[in-house]
C-alpha cells in the first residue's frame, strides 16, 4: 500500500508536501502516516522515518478538536477538506502553509493524501498589501485635511476679503459697474461651489434664478432688504417680491422660519 517505484519518485520530485495517512472516519486517533515526500521532509526539516513514526493527530485541544470534527465532516460529505495552519520547522521556525486534503484510493483501500503548500510568500505579500492599504489611508486622511484648510482659508478670503471689497466697491459704482460687480461676486460664488469650498444653495433642484442665487447670498451674510435693493440698484419691493419667491420654492410660505438662519443651516445648504 505504500507508495513505491515511479510513484513514489513522482512524488519526491513534486515542489508541494505530499503525505498519504490511512482514513479512520471512526476515529482520527488511529490514523497513521503510510507516505512522506521529499518536500514535506525539507518543510519541517525531519527525516521521513522521523515523520512517519509520530501519528497524523498528536495533540487533542479544544481548538484541534473542532477543526478535525470539520475536516472529518468535509471528508466524508465532499472527498476533500481544505485549510490553513502552521507547520512547525525543527529550527522552531513557524510556516504557515495552507492543506488541501482529499480521500483517494490506494490498493482498493481509502486513504487520505495531503498537499501542503508553503505560503510564506504570499502571506508577506498579504502583509505588505496590507501596510500599503494603511499607509494609502493615512495618506489619504492627510489629503483630506489639507484639502478642508485649503477650503477654509478660500472661504475666510471670500467672506472676509472679497464680499466685503465688491459691498464697498457697490456704494459709490454707478448701474452698469453694479451689474459687473453683481457679475463678478456670482462668479466667484459658483467656483468656490464648484470646489466644494461652499455648498450650492439651489441644490436641491429649486429652479432659483440667478439673481434670485444672488440674493440668498446676501441674506446669508446677514444683508438686509434695504442693504440688497441699494447693493442691486432696485427698489425694497422688488428684493421683498424676490425673498418671497424663494421662500416660496424653499417651501417656507406661511412659516415662521428665518430665511437667513434657514439658509445658514445644513438644511438649507449652508457651509
Amino acid at each position: 500500500m505504500v507508495p513505491t517505484g515511479n510513484l513514489a519518485r513522482i512524488l519526491d520530485n513534486l515542489e508541494v508536501g505530499i503525505t498519504i495517512t490511512s482514513w479512520h472516519p471512526e476515529d482520527p486517533v488511529k490514523a497513521v502516516y503510510i507516505f512522506v515526500n521529499d518536500t514535506r521532509c525539507r518543510m519541517s526539516g525531519q527525516s521521513r522515518e522521523e515523520i512517519i513514526k509520530n501519528p497524523p493527530v498528536q495533540k487533542f485541544t479544544r481548538e484541534t478538536k473542532v477543526l478535525i470534527e470539520k475536516m472529518f465532516s468535509g471528508l466524508r460529505e465532499h472527498g476533500h477538506f481544505t485549510f490553513e495552519t502552521i507547520l512547525m520547522h525543527r529550527s522552531n521556525e513557524a510556516i504557515p502553509v495552507l492543506l488541501h486534503m482529499k480521500l483517494i484510493k490506494m490498493d482498493k483501500k481509502t486513504v487520505v493524501m495531503t498537499e501542503i503548500h508553503d505560503i510564506r510568500h504570499f502571506k508577506k505579500n498579504e502583509s505588505l498589501l496590507k501596510l500599503s492599504r494603511e499607509s494609502m489611508k493615512e495618506m489619504l486622511t492627510l489629503i483630506d485635511k489639507e484639502k478642508q484648510k485649503i477650503s477654509e482659508n478660500i472661504k475666510n478670503n471670500m467672506e472676509l476679503v472679497l464680499y466685503p471689497l465688491i459691498d464697498q466697491m457697490r456704494i459709490t459704482a454707478t448701474g452698469a459697474q453694479k451689474e459687473i460687480l453683481d457679475v463678478m461676486a456670482n462668479r466667484i460664488g459658483h467656483i468656490a461651489r464648484n470646489m466644494g469650498v461652499v455648498q450650492h444653495i439651489d441644490s436641491f433642484g429649486l429652479n432659483l434664478t440667478k439673481r434670485q442665487i444672488l440674493i440668498c447670498e446676501m441674506i446669508r451674510d446677514g444683508m438686509t432688504s434695504k442693504e440688497i435693493a441699494r447693493a442691486l440698484d432696485c427698489s425694497t419691493s422688488t428684493v421683498n417680491n424676490h425673498r418671497n419667491t424663494i421662500r416660496r420654492k424653499l417651501k417656507l410660505s406661511g412659516s415662521t422660519t428665518n430665511l437667513q438662519a434657514f439658509l445658514n443651516s445644513s438644511v438649507g445648504g449652508g457651509s
